[in-house]
């Protein structure tokens, strides 16, 4: 699977660990430590969402999935065998009446290639260029990476951006009501143990 973020994400993490130290008091600390801004975790879901949205995406255009799972293991043949030789127990063979419930085929025979079709498929497939790459920016924008993607991962990426689901606005949202780090001063630190007091992450004294 692709990476989502590249220098974009990169420079999001360090902001939000420059906000979390500016989230910690010093005169707490002798008491009650606390922890990052509620705000930190709010974004960082949000954005660990958005990343999920986007590999959804992905795997829909890259990956042509049934639309039930009973097809990769050939239900209907497997339904076929126990109508046909499970009803030998019983009354006979009952596979017309399975008929109106479900489809039933094979027979009373088992030969099933569905996984060895979906392998080739994804190991002949190759590169898939409806696939682009989403940076920070498009998550945040909630835009369709350019150059576009297929329709499969485009359907993917609007299904997240929808009402109801809403993913990229969240992130927006989310990255804009982080408080802005205050900047720290060390230029007076001489030591380890000074810089840890300035960042409000020991109480000192130091030596």
């Amino acid at each position: 699977m692709r990476y989502v973020f590249r220098n974009s994400g990169k420079l999001f993490s360090a902001a939000l660990s420059a906000a979390c130290i500016a989230c910690i008091s010093t005169s707490a600390l002798a008491a009650t430590a606390v922890g990052c801004d509620p705000l930190v975790m709010t974004a960082l879901s949000a954005k660990a969402e958005a990343q999920v949205a986007y590999d959804t995406a992905v795997t829909r255009e890259m990956i042509d999935k049934p639309d039930s799972v009973l097809t990769l293991t050939c239900f209907d043949q497997v339904a076929g065998v126990s109508a046909k030789q499970g009803g030998a127990i019983f009354s006979g063979d009952f596979t017309t009446s399975l008929k109106t419930v479900m489809p039933v085929n094979g027979g009373g025979a088992f030969v099933c290639t569905e996984i060895d079709k979906l392998w080739k498929l994804i190991s002949d497939e190759g590169i898939n260029t409806g696939t682009p790459y989403a940076t920070f920016d498009d998550l945040m924008s909630g835009n369709v990476p350019a150059p576009g993607g297929g329709t499969d991962f485009t359907a993917g990426w609007n299904a997240a951006k929808a009402p109801g689901a809403d993913v990229f606005n969240k992130l927006n949202t989310a990255v804009t009501a982080l408080p802005a780090p205050t900047p720290l001063d060390f230029t007076a630190a001489k030591s380890s143990c000074e810089v840890l007091t300035i960042a409000g992450i020991s109480s000192g004294p130091c030596p």
